[in-house]
């Protein structure tokens, strides 16, 4: 029996619920270290791979790119938000997808910013210093 399944190759560790969904659709290939990998090792996971899943902290080169287009590599599928990470120039030219996940961020970057709005209407950051340094007298 073979498996119709496309494979991806992980960089880092993600949410335990998305690892679960990758491996309802992927037969992936974690980095269960979440160690920072070399070129070298994410050239070969892509390479071998039909996706390469990286996140913001990986620079995703034309040698990574390269390897990917040379091997089974077709996605780069990137967890996070931005692609400026990624060599976008030589994925085009090598005919390799490049995908993010726009959005995904943007109720927790409303909930910051009213709570920095919150904290400089009320002082708060001010009474915790006050708070912790044992100056607050009530």
């Amino acid at each position: 029996m073979t498996n119709d399944k496309p494979t991806i190759f992980v960089t880092r560790r993600w949410p335990t619920e998305a690892e679960a969904a990758l491996s309802e659709y992927f037969i992936p290939t974690f980095n269960t270290s979440d160690t920072p990998l070399s070129t070298a090792e994410m050239a070969a996971g892509f390479a071998s791979h039909d996706a390469i899943a990286p996140t913001v902290s990986d620079k995703i080169c034309d040698d990574i790119i390269g390897a990917g287009a040379k091997g089974l590599g077709r996605l780069i599928a990137n967890f996070g938000v931005g692609v400026n990470h990624i060599d976008l120039g030589a994925a085009a030219k090598a005919g390799i997808a490049v995908s993010n996940t726009p959005g995904v961020l943007t109720d927790a970057t409303a909930d910051l910013a009213l709570t920095l709005i919150l904290m400089l209407t009320r002082r708060a950051g001010e009474g915790e210093r006050e708070l912790r340094s044992g100056s607050w007298e009530g």
